[in-house]
């Protein structure tokens, strides 16, 4: 088959179900939409079918194979032992045992394909009840470290609170002052010393300098 061929024969397979209307419109006894109804095609139909439409002899050859590849297509071959022509009437023309064979081949794989497909969809809905959740990502070494250290320095000390009392040295009631305090808990002191009062105005020091 030469490359030109080639492209028509997919090409052909690519469109069946846009031309199977088509022949349909034109035959409708040989191409019915009931599967019941349908039956098997003559050989000869062929060069009808491909000066009817202006088709290639490999596109028009794709198409009527995929219409012959249906599963009905494929039971009528094996319930009828005769072909009928493109209006539908008996032809001369047996169903042999060879095509018997080819469509009972084609059943069992297209039974056995939507087996599979069954199956393939059963076994993803388990996978997908049964998936686990993601695991998260493990926070980096950098963060864990700076947490593990948080958490293991101890809590700096409290200092105690400062009373923020002045006590002037000098003077029993300041020191009584300050014995009430100690009394009533720790306190924080400063200590300073009396000064003596400066002299009257008027009265000059004897040691001044004049």
């Amino acid at each position: 088959m030469t490359i030109t061929a080639k492209s028509e024969n997919m090409r052909g397979f690519q469109e069946v179900s846009q031309q199977v209307p088509h022949l349909r419109a034109k035959w409708p006894k040989a191409f019915p939409a009931k599967s019941d109804e349908i039956r098997p095609l003559a050989s000869g139909i062929k060069q009808t079918v491909m000066e009817a439409f202006g088709w290639t002899p490999a596109y028009t050859r794709a198409v009527l194979k995929g219409w012959k590849l249906r599963a009905a297509y494929c039971q009528a071959v094996l319930r009828h032992k005769k072909r009928i022509n493109l209006d539908g009437s008996i032809s001369d023309e047996e169903v042999d045992d060879e095509a018997r064979r080819l469509a009972r081949a084609r059943l069992d794989k297209l039974t056995a394909n939507r087996a599979k497909g069954a199956e393939q969809t059963q076994v993803s809905a388990v996978m997908d009840i049964t998936a686990e959740p993601p695991i998260p990502a493990p926070a980096p070494a950098a963060i864990v470290d700076v947490a593990a250290k948080l958490e293991s320095e101890p809590a700096p000390p409290v200092d105690a609170p400062k009373s923020g009392k002045l006590i002037v040295a000098g003077s029993a009631a300041m020191a009584a002052a300050l014995k009430r305090r100690l009394a009533n808990g720790p306190v924080t002191t400063e200590v300073m010393t009396t000064v003596a009062a400066p002299a009257a105005r008027g009265k000059r020091d004897r040691h001044a300098v004049h």
